[in-house]
């Protein structure tokens, strides 16, 4: 606020910085501060001004020009940074809109019954731990179903009744049966047992509603990989940065890119550089978990967006992804074997306002050879 104060009221600038102004502004929409409260700040800010001047200019003539000339700077300021926030955040909104448009174009059948399997596996996996008495269950809301359902399926269905219901009722599982598992025994585990499979089918039923009656488009995906392109990325990293920072958790990102994807186009022809990158695309998809995004970021390099994941786990993940890519012999479609290299940069959100910034951390390391 400070260094704020003192830009806009530099004396070696006869006017005000819009290029900062604008770019405070998208900072504020990146991390969802509410405009209201950066207007009501302002007042605040001009009000003390004003006391303060009033009480070092004892010209009414000097005072009345240097209070209007205060205002007028922090009011342009103030008018710079609104209509970027405001710009920023349609776009946003605009660009989760058509993500979400976008991924219902994708085959959602799949990703429906790929839900499912994580919610009978998950099950599987509480009801063999309750078995065995072991100390610690598995809550549903920390399975890889509530990955999903905290982040994709929170743009893909937005506020729908559905995700709401559905939500809760996860929420409320996690609540009930974590508690009461820990105290049946011989006698009442078989009441237990019945009440569980019971809330399963309510949830999966929920489940399956939720991808019922959706539109369909192919804007947004790239045609050769089928991930995703840089258009979401602004809007898919900005809000995955706000649900890190409100609820505490870890954000990550890795920048992967094909080393010698020239000497594969070179040598082999540009058919056997599209059937790289298509191969380690493939390899990527069944590698991550549902809950995370991936993008062809450029052309041979790619992008994948960690959600509650820490910078160790990333690197963890980064380390097992190149070595299982450059250990594994690809084949084009005329079975000429090509092997694959890759450069890998990891980055972990640290506060920093600006997602590019993330991404920038991670290209640099790639660079670096951080991995």
């Amino acid at each position: 606020m400070e260094l704020w104060i003192k830009n806009i009221f530099d004396p070696q600038f006869s006017d005000i910085d819009e290029i900062a102004q604008k770019k405070i502004g998208k900072v504020h929409a990146h991390l969802g501060i509410p405009i209201n409260l950066v207007l009501k700040g302002a007042i605040l800010l001009k009000t003390e001004l004003g006391t303060c001047l009033m009480q070092e200019m004892h010209d009414p003539l000097q005072l009345s020009d240097a209070i209007l000339f205060s205002c007028n700077r922090i009011d342009k300021a103030m008018a710079l940074m609104s209509a970027s926030y405001i710009s920023d955040t349609k776009k946003n909104v605009q660009e989760a809109e058509a993500y979400r448009a976008m991924s219902f174009g994708q085959n959602l059948a799949t990703e429906r019954e790929g839900q499912l399997v994580a919610l009978m596996e998950w099950s599987q996996s509480f009801l063999f731990a309750l078995i065995t008495h072991e100390n610690i269950l598995p809550s549903l809301s920390g399975s890889a179903l509530g990955l999903w359902l905290r982040h994709r399926a929170a743009i893909l269905f937005g506020g729908t009744p559905q995700l709401v219901e559905l939500t809760n009722k996860t929420t409320q599982f996690d609540q009930d049966f974590l508690s009461k598992a820990q105290i049946i025994n011989s006698e009442t585990q078989q009441a237990f047992t019945i009440r569980f499979q019971q809330a399963v089918d309510e949830i999966k039923s929920l489940l399956s509603d939720l991808f019922k009656n959706n539109d369909k488009t192919t804007e947004g995906v790239d045609p050769l990989t089928t991930l995703l392109n840089r258009r979401f990325l602004s809007a898919i990293l900005s809000r995955e940065i706000s649900i890190a920072v409100h609820a505490r958790m870890p954000l990550s990102v890795i920048v992967l890119n094909i080393d010698n994807f020239s000497e594969i186009n070179k040598n082999l022809g540009s058919p056997a550089g599209d059937s790289a990158i298509k191969q380690v695309a493939e390899y990527l998809q069944k590698t991550t978990r549902p809950s995370d995004f991936l993008f062809r970021y450029n052309h041979e390099e790619f992008l994948l967006v960690l959600v509650e994941m820490n910078t160790e786990g990333a690197i963890q993940l980064g380390k097992r992804i190149k070595s299982d890519i450059q250990n594994k012999t690809f084949y084009t479609a005329d079975l000429t074997s090509i092997n694959i290299h890759l450069s890998i940069g990891v980055s972990s959100y640290d506060g920093h306002p600006d997602h590019n910034f993330l991404i920038k951390c991670a290209i640099e390391n790639l660079k670096n050879d951080i991995i």
